[in-house]
């Protein structure tokens, strides 16, 4: 699957995609075998209310980015749907395919009721879209509102979408995402309101701790997308140039483990008694230099009796789930006399 990606394989990219959706450690040693061919993608994350036009802005900055020898990739996290928990809505369908050959593609997935506007799978795929060979990786959050800053960690750029005609505009002085913008965007911009929405914008903008600047675009006609293409350019010419931006991308893609030992815990709750959880206490600790590992800190409580069968029943009970997940829990110092245990999470090779 490696050697696929880095031949821009589609098939094998579409697979990779798929893997970091279901098996985050899975993915997490296939991206340790691409840790050379990481690093050349830029990557703009997008966001911005529901309805905000989106999906069409995508599309358009799609062909014309396309237009100036760029290689895309995007990919759209969709609403989870009730009942298959996949992606509800199918951006990809509302985006459109933009080439019919290697120079885009276009990705759904299902935000699984993440608060931060995206999958927790996201950092994962977007590496291995970079890994692939686009020069660019867009990144279209679902568009939850004011809670979706997650993007500004995971993208060395964020656009925000402002779209006319919601209301009061002067909402946009509390909107405190729009604070994380490389880029603001008007869409609709051959709308009466989408120039009342930029001169409010213009007036607000010297209060938030920068000025992005403000792009006001019609997606539909076209109108003022290749300016913003050229000035996303722009910004990608600059980072590769080694110039520092407002926003540069954590590369948590590779070390999932917090997110796996929280799944580990949930389902331990859900498979053991209730009353073994009773009084237990974890923390996250320092395990070395390797940032591949994780260190964990738990303490039980009541008798030294008790504490000594608590730890040793929720420790074996995250063994055995670990395992499941290609995961190692060990034990690495144990104090049974406080009741106290250092484990520590690694993947298994």
């Amino acid at each position: 699957m490696a050697r696929g990606l880095v031949a821009g394989e589609r098939a094998a990219l579409a697979r990779a995609l798929s893997l970091a959706e279901r098996d985050a450690a899975s993915a997490s040693r296939l991206l340790a075998l691409l840790a050379g061919n990481l690093g050349h993608a830029h990557v703009l994350g997008i966001t911005g209310p529901p309805g905000a036009g989106k999906s069409t802005l995508v599309g358009a900055l799609v062909r014309q980015l396309i237009d100036k020898g760029q290689r895309v990739a995007v990919l759209a996290v969709d609403p989870s749907s009730p009942v298959s928990g996949g992606a509800l809505l199918g951006d990809r369908f509302r985006i459109g395919e933009s080439s019919a050959d290697d120079r885009s593609f276009i990705r759904s997935t299902a935000a699984r009721g993440s608060l931060g506007g995206l999958t927790r799978a996201a950092g994962q795929m977007v590496e291995m879209m970079d890994a692939a060979g686009f020069d660019l990786v867009l990144v279209e959050t679902v568009g939850t509102g004011q809670s979706e800053v997650d993007v500004a960690n995971l993208a060395d750029a964020t656009l925000v979408v402002f779209p006319p005609g919601l209301g009061d505009e002067l909402q946009a002085i509390k909107a405190g995402v729009l604070e994380l913008a490389d880029f603001l965007v008007v869409t609709k911009g051959d709308t009466d309101a989408a120039q009342r929405a930029c001169q409010v914008l213009q007036a607000v903008a010297p209060l938030w701790t920068s000025t992005p600047p403000i792009h006001r675009v019609s997606a539909l006609r076209g109108e003022g997308i290749g300016e913003l293409a050229e000035a996303i350019l722009e910004g990608a010419r600059n980072r590769l140039a080694g110039e520092p931006g407002p926003h540069r991308r954590e590369l948590q893609a590779r070390t999932p483990l917090k997110e796996i030992f929280e799944e580990l815990w949930s389902e331990m709750g859900n498979r053991l008694p209730a009353e073994l959880a009773d009084g237990l206490s974890v923390r996250y600790a320092t395990a070395g230099q390797d940032s591949r590992s994780l260190g964990l800190e738990m303490s039980g409580s009541g008798a030294p009796a008790d504490r000594v069968f608590q730890l040793g029943a929720v420790t074996g009970a995250l063994n055995a789930l670990a395992s499941e997940k290609h995961v190692i829990c060990k034990v690495n110092t144990m104090d049974l006399a406080e009741g106290r245990l250092h484990l520590v999470l690694d993947y298994s090779e």
